[in-house]
């Protein structure tokens, strides 16, 4: 496989700007340079889930991108990834994302660079439309993704 990066946008787009994420992998998609088009993967999940450790074990980087409820003022907050992991406690469950990475790692001997991009958001009730704040936001956000992709692409 080629080495390539993969942008995850996740989110429940019935939860109002909880489905910033998902808003967000379409706006990279028509965003990427031309050249990096065939080099970026774009998916959008609901949630994480230990199926995609596969998956996630065939890229060289993968950009995380979720929507934020905490209180901050910051309109999105970029941060490298852990593969260590931080689970407390057993669960079937394994949601957080350096779960995931350290579990990649263990299942396939390899664990890709990650980063998480949290948008905040304002408007988590039952309902279909982004707030005009988190669409503002995730504007602001997609920027520093294309910029850390053309930072990492091509990966020599």
């Amino acid at each position: 496989m080629d080495r390539k990066a993969l942008v995850i946008g996740i989110g429940n787009v019935i939860r109002q700007d909880d489905g910033v994420g998902v808003y967000c992998a379409a706006l990279i998609k028509e965003n990427l340079k031309e050249e990096n088009k065939k080099l970026v993967d774009v998916i959008t999940v609901h949630q994480l889930d230990v199926l995609h450790c596969e998956l996630f074990a065939g890229y060289e980087l993968l950009i995380f991108i979720d929507a934020d409820a905490r209180d901050g003022e910051d309109p999105f907050v970029v941060e490298e990834a852990s593969s260590q992991p931080d689970s407390r406690h057993f669960t079937s469950h394994i949601s957080s994302i350096p779960d995931l990475l350290a579990l990649t790692g263990t299942l396939y001997g390899k664990t890709p660079r990650a980063y998480t991009v949290a948008v905040r958001g304002k408007v988590f009730e039952v309902g279909d439309r982004l707030s005009s704040e988190v669409c503002r936001n995730a504007k602001k956000a997609i920027s520093e993704v294309i910029r850390l992709i053309d930072d990492a692409l091509p990966f020599c």
